[in-house]
This record gives C-alpha cells, structure tokens and sequence, in this order.
C-alpha cells in the first residue's frame, strides 16, 4: 500500500468516527466516549487545556510581531526626514494630507490638524514615519 492509499484510508477512518461521534448526544455519548475509556469532564478539560494554548499562542504571535514593528522602527532614520527644508517638509505634509483625505485609511487628528512651527512638523513626520505611513525619504508607503 502506498503512502498516499495509507494517508486516504487513515482520513477516511477519521471521517467515520467524526461522522459517528457527531451523530450521538446525550445519555449516547457519554456511553460511547466511556466506551473508548473516555470521560466527557476529561475531554472538556482537554479542550480548555488546548483553547487556552491556541490563546496563547496568538497573543505571543501578537507579542512578537510587535517587538517586530519595535525594532523595525528603531531602525528607521529620523535624521534623513528631519534635514529636508520646510519646504519639502511642508510637501510631504500635504502629501499626507492628500491621502488620508483620499482614502480615508486614518485621520489626522493631533493639535486639530495645525501644525505651528517646523518642530511640530518634525513630529509629526517622525510619527508617519514610525507608523510606517513614509519612508525616511518622505514617500508614501502603498
């Protein structure tokens, strides 16, 4: 028999007794899983047991992808930005703008959209560029 027939008839097999477990409830699974040796307090133990590690699983992905954004951001070259002149710092501004307007994917919320002097500018440059919004040559990100 090959690896592949072996594989088709074990998923088979597995198909059936899902099949079969699926269709009992009540008083009838609890006979069948005692059958097996099985307890239905076990196997919700079980099932807590794995649900809590799938949980945990995905906050730690979630912890690892931040500390992934954390240390892309740190690389990020704020100097490059920051040594443009106004007026190309006031260009990418409005390039900002332009697209948030566009499309709507975030708001431009900080100081009611007024920007009073070059270093606000500077800080909210830097934070589009920590956000990932631009590159370090004031490009927007698609």
């Amino acid at each position: 028999m090959s690896d592949n027939q072996a594989l088709l008839l074990k998923q088979q097999l597995l198909e059936e007794l899902w099949d079969e477990i699926g269709s009992l409830n009540g008083k009838e699974l609890d006979e069948h899983l005692a059958g097996l040796g099985l307890t239905p307090d076990s196997l919700l133990q079980d099932y807590a047991k794995a649900f809590d590690a799938a949980c945990t699983a995905q906050k730690r992905a979630r912890l690892e992808q931040a500390r992934q954004q954390l240390r892309q951001s740190a690389k990020v070259d704020f100097g490059k930005i920051l040594s443009f002149d106004l007026r190309k710092k006031q260009q990418i501004m409005a390039a900002i703008r332009d697209h948030a307007a566009r499309t709507k994917e975030m708001t431009i919320a900080a100081r009611n959209q007024k920007i009073e002097d070059e270093g606000d500018l500077d800080s909210f440059l830097e934070a589009c560029l920590r956000l990932g919004l631009i590159d370090s040559e004031g490009n927007l990100k698609k």
